[in-house]
């Protein structure tokens, strides 16, 4: 009778799985029922892409907003030796990073030693050069280890959600994934024009719209992206076709190809990225993008971040968040000055507060940061 109710929990868990196909919201109340099942402080999903570094999506059943917000999770991540690490079996962390190597790890001593957390036992879902997903248990200093219970429930679990991962993909034939880069893409002020199998333009975003309008550099001409008439094309041309064949072949080892086009005068420069994209098969489905076109004005004023954004990430008043967006766009201090009305010492007080907040020491440190914030994606 045991044995029968527990066979009932585990199709409950297994249903919240796949239901996440449909509705990825699904997947909040699994990481609770795996935390509950397994005795663990939190559980969670990690999703990131091998190529957009420094982007994750994460899911966990824990709610302290300041251990799950933004900033958190990316310095987390950025000293997280376990994503770089294949896990095709359940492992703890101490047998990962045998010897006190995790105990003496950045990861450990920085960031999970304060909260308390010493046990770590995690499992790749999907690892393809298109997705990395990971599924991590924790557990306190005052709990035991991880045993060979928990290691059969997650070898038990991460099929299956390695397996709704695929069929959600499936299931939105990319659209929802290829929406979301186009529109950050956008944010971050770069062009995305995606290319099917042929070298024929399937969608772009509205940034690389603006950027194509005038046609001074790049145009679309008969469904493909070209160079506009004066502008030497060849270079271009042969870099999507670098591109294609390397999807065609599956070739990983090829990462694309970067070009200056334009020139200095009337046209302007765009930098220009050809990429290839070469998935996994098992993640293929039937209109796969084969390659994508990065595009960027060197004649740009900058990025506009919003005030009220980096106010809620970095803790920033109102007023270092206004002079923020400033020095972000590249303005000098009498600049940001003379735009928000202020004196120049007002600015420089602001401007020390940001150093702290933002763990820098010199003004270019702080522009680095805010210009690789992902601040910029809302």
């Amino acid at each position: 009778m045991r044995s029968t109710h527990r066979l009932y929990e585990y199709d409950d868990i297994v249903s919240l799985v796949y239901e996440g196909i449909e509705d990825v919201s699904r997947w909040k109340p699994l990481m609770s029922r795996i935390s509950a099942e397994t005795g663990s402080r939190d559980a969670c999903l990690l999703v990131a892409s091998p190529s957009m570094p420094a982007m994750y999506f994460l899911l966990t059943n824990n709610e302290d907003p300041v251990v799950t917000g933004r900033l958190n999770v990316d310095r987390v991540m950025s000293v997280n030796p376990l994503l770089g690490i294949r896990q095709p079996q359940p492992i703890s962390a101490d047998d990962l990073m045998p010897g006190g190597e995790f105990l003496r790890s950045v990861l450990y001593r920085k960031f999970l030693q304060p909260l308390n957390i010493r046990h770590l036992l995690s499992c790749d879902v999907v690892r393809s050069e298109a997705a990395c997903a990971m599924l991590t248990l924790e557990r306190n200093v005052d709990q035991s280890p991880f045993t060979g219970k928990e290691k059969d429930f997650l070898a038990f679990v991460a099929p299956h959600l390695g397996r709704a991962i695929r069929l959600r993909e499936q299931h939105s034939r990319g659209d929802s994934m290829l929406r979301f880069f186009e529109e950050a893409m956008g944010r971050l002020s770069i062009g995305s024009v995606v290319l099917d199998s042929q070298g024929n333009v399937s969608s772009m975003n509205d940034c690389a719209r603006e950027l194509l309008r005038d046609a001074q550099v790049l145009a679309v001409r008969g469904g493909r992206l070209c160079c506009a008439e004066g502008i030497d094309g060849r270079a271009l041309g042969r870099a999507v076709d670098l591109a294609l064949a390397a999807h065609r072949n599956r070739c990983r080892s090829q990462r694309g190809v970067g070009l200056q086009l334009g020139s200095s005068g009337k046209s302007g420069l765009f930098d220009v990225v050809i990429r290839p994209f070469v998935g996994d098969h098992m993640l293929q489905s039937g209109e796969q993008p084969a390659a994508v076109v990065y595009i960027s004005d060197n004649h740009s004023s900058g990025l506009c971040l919003d005030p009220a954004v980096l106010a809620a990430m970095y803790g920033l008043t109102p007023s270092e968040s206004r002079i923020a967006t400033q020095v972000a766009r590249g303005m000098t201090l009498d600049e940001a000055a003379d735009a928000l009305h202020v004196s120049i010492n007002t600015v420089k007080t602001h401007l020390r507060r940001l150093y702290e907040k933002l763990d820098a020491n010199r003004q270019p440190q702080v522009v680095a940061r805010l210009n690789r914030s992902i601040a910029r994606l809302l």
